[in-house]
């Protein structure tokens, strides 16, 4: 397992909000196509082909969120959600294992926490730059 120094993490930043920027209109895409279907069940609309390309189509966007976030993960890093948006990074802090998190928006890696904990109890990074 790979670990992250901040400035490293940082430096993906970037990437990440391309990648979520992705994975944002691939949900919304998404959202329709489920919405569609169920106004198509809720109908009574018995095209049983139409229904059958949509949730198709719904199939190939579950499939391309999951190529976006398993994309993170072949940076090295752990996503942790979509709405919002959270990235873990593996590393040490003080000689033990924790995650650096990011939240989209932010615009670097300020924050930490326990690797047994979540982003509800993150803390400030240590000495880290203003």
């Amino acid at each position: 397992m790979k670990y992250f120094t901040a400035e490293e993490a940082d430096a993906l930043i970037p990437e990440l909000e391309k990648i979520f920027g992705a994975v944002a209109e691939i949900a919304a895409q998404a959202e329709l196509k489920a919405a569609s279907l169920r106004k198509r069940q809720m109908s009574g609309d018995d095209d049983q082909a139409g229904a059958a390309i949509e949730r198709s189509q719904l199939q190939f966007l579950s499939q391309s969120l999951n190529q976006r976030m398993q994309s993170i993960v072949d940076l090295g890093a752990l996503p942790k959600g979509v709405a919002p948006a959270l990235v873990d990074f593996p590393s040490r802090i003080d000689g033990r294992e924790a995650y650096l998190c990011w939240k989209l928006g932010e615009k670097r890696v300020s924050y930490y926490h326990p690797v047994d904990e979540g982003f509800s109890t993150r803390k400030p990074l240590p000495k880290r730059r203003a």
